[in-house]
C-alpha cells in the first residue's frame, strides 16, 4: 500500500520544464516572419490573333475522277495472238502497233481474192469485145436481136463479177490489216485481258483498253433544286456565272491539286432516284497525277467575297449548347465565348457570329484551362491551309 501511495504522487520537476518548453516556443515564433502560401505560375497556352480575310461563297461536292476519252481495242476478225508490243499501264501514241494477229489465213484470204480479180477482168474484157463486135454485125443485119441481148446480158454479168471481186479484195485486204491492232489515240494503256497464243474474235471482248486522261473528267451531282434556279437564271446568266467560278480539287491524301478546272456539261436530265443532275467539270492533267476512278473533293468558288472573320478550326470546341472558342482577352484571362461557324476554308472556319478581327483565341492548351482563369499566351500563327502552327517570330523572318 505504501509503494502504491508513493507512485501516484507527481513529480516536482514537470511543472517547470513544461513551462521551460513554452517560453522557448514563444521565443522561436517571436522571431520568425511569417510564410505566405506558395502561389502557382500562370499556365502557358498558344493563342492566334484572328484576321479579317476576304472569303468567297463556295461549295464543296464529293466528286470522282473519270477518263475523258475511252476506246475498247478488240479483235475485228478471228485470230491467233501472236505478239503483244505494249506493256500495261504505259503510255502509247495514236497508231502505234499494240497487238499482232496471226496472218496467214488473211494472207490466204487475200491472194484468192486478188485472183477472182483477175479472172473477172479477163472476163469482163472478153464480154466487151465480144458487145462490141455483136454491135457492129447487128447493124448490118447478120445478128438477132435475141443474141445481141444474150452478149449484153453476158457484158453485164461479168461487169457484175467485176465489182464483187473487187470488194472481196477490199475485204481481204482490209482483213489482212486487222491482224494489225493499233492505239487509235494517245493514251495510256490498261490491263491485258488475253495473252500469246490465244485466239481472240470480235465476240471475245477487249483486248484491253486506251483512256484519255489529259484534260481529264471530274463528275459531281447537283440538285434538282439547284439545278432549276441555275437554268432560270437564263442562258447568259448561266454562261457568265460558270465564266465567274474558279474549281479545284482536294485529292485523297488531303492535297490541293495545283490546277484549276472549269464546268464542262451538265446533263438535260435528273435522276429521278436521287434527285439529282449529272454535272462535268474539266481540269488539265499533263502530269498525270489524277487517274480516272478516283474520289476527291471539288470545291467551287465565286470570283469575288466579302470580308469574313476566319478562326482556326482547332480552336473549335463543342457542346450540346453549341461551338465555342476559349478568346484570351486584354487580363490575360480566359473567356468563353459561343459562336455561330460558316463554310470551312482550309484550315479556318468562317465566324458568323461571336468574334471580332484582333481578339485571340486559344490554339494549343485548351484543356488545361477554364473560364475565368488568368494564363500566359504564347503568340502563333497558322497556315491557313495545312493548320501548321508555328511560332509569330518565324513567321516574321
Amino acid at each position: 500500500m505504501l509503494k502504491h501511495r508513493y507512485a501516484c504522487q507527481p513529480s516536482r520537476k514537470q511543472p517547470g520544464m513544461f513551462f521551460a518548453l513554452i517560453v522557448c516556443l514563444s521565443l522561436i515564433a517571436g522571431c520568425s516572419d511569417p510564410v505566405d502560401p506558395p502561389q502557382s505560375a500562370a499556365t502557358a497556352v498558344s493563342v492566334v490573333t484572328l484576321e479579317s480575310a476576304e472569303v468567297r461563297p463556295s461549295r464543296e461536292f464529293v466528286a470522282r475522277t473519270a477518263s475523258s476519252a475511252r476506246a475498247d481495242i478488240s479483235a475485228r476478225i478471228e485470230g491467233e495472238i501472236r505478239e503483244i508490243s505494249f506493256k500495261e499501264g504505259a503510255r502509247v501514241e495514236q497508231d502505234q502497233l499494240l497487238v499482232r494477229l496471226e496472218d496467214s489465213s488473211a494472207g490466204a484470204d487475200l491472194r484468192q481474192a486478188e485472183a477472182e480479180l483477175t479472172a473477172s477482168r479477163a472476163e469482163l474484157q472478153s464480154a466487151t469485145r465480144n458487145l462490141q463486135r455483136g454491135e457492129e454485125v447487128a447493124g448490118k443485119g447478120f445478128l438477132s436481136a435475141a443474141d445481141l441481148d444474150k452478149l449484153k446480158d453476158r457484158f453485164n454479168a461479168a461487169e457484175g463479177r467485176l465489182k464483187t471481186a473487187e470488194a472481196a479484195v477490199q475485204k481481204a485486204s482490209n482483213n489482212l490489216g486487222y491482224t494489225e491492232i493499233r492505239a487509235p489515240f494517245d493514251g495510256w494503256v490498261g490491263k491485258l485481258n488475253f495473252d500469246v497464243g490465244s485466239v481472240v474474235s470480235p465476240a471475245s471482248g477487249a483486248i484491253t483498253e486506251i483512256l484519255v486522261t489529259d484534260p481529264i473528267y471530274v463528275e459531281f451531282q447537283l440538285n434538282e433544286a439547284e439545278y432549276v434556279a441555275f437554268r432560270r437564271a437564263g442562258r447568259d446568266a448561266a454562261e457568265n456565272l460558270v465564266s465567274n467560278l474558279a474549281l479545284y480539287l482536294t485529292l485523297p491524301d488531303g492535297e490541293r491539286y495545283s490546277q484549276g478546272g472549269v464546268l464542262d456539261f451538265a446533263n438535260v436530265s435528273t435522276d429521278a432516284t436521287t434527285g439529282t443532275v449529272a454535272m462535268r467539270a474539266v481540269f488539265p492533267n499533263s502530269s498525270a497525277v489524277l487517274v480516272p476512278g478516283l474520289y476527291v473533293k471539288l470545291h467551287v468558288e465565286g470570283q469575288a467575297g466579302e470580308p469574313r472573320i476566319l478562326v482556326p478550326q482547332v480552336a473549335v470546341q463543342e457542346t450540346i449548347e453549341g461551338k465555342f472558342v476559349l478568346v484570351v482577352d486584354e487580363q490575360q484571362q480566359v473567356v468563353q465565348r459561343f459562336i455561330k461557324t460558316g463554310p470551312r476554308q482550309g484550315a479556318m472556319v468562317v465566324a458568323e457570329t461571336g468574334l471580332d478581327a484582333g481578339e485571340r483565341v486559344v490554339v494549343e492548351g485548351m484543356q488545361k484551362v477554364r473560364s475565368g482563369v488568368t494564363v500566359n499566351p504564347v503568340q502563333k500563327r497558322i497556315d491557313s491551309e495545312s493548320g501548321v502552327l508555328a511560332e509569330a517570330e518565324e513567321i516574321e523572318q
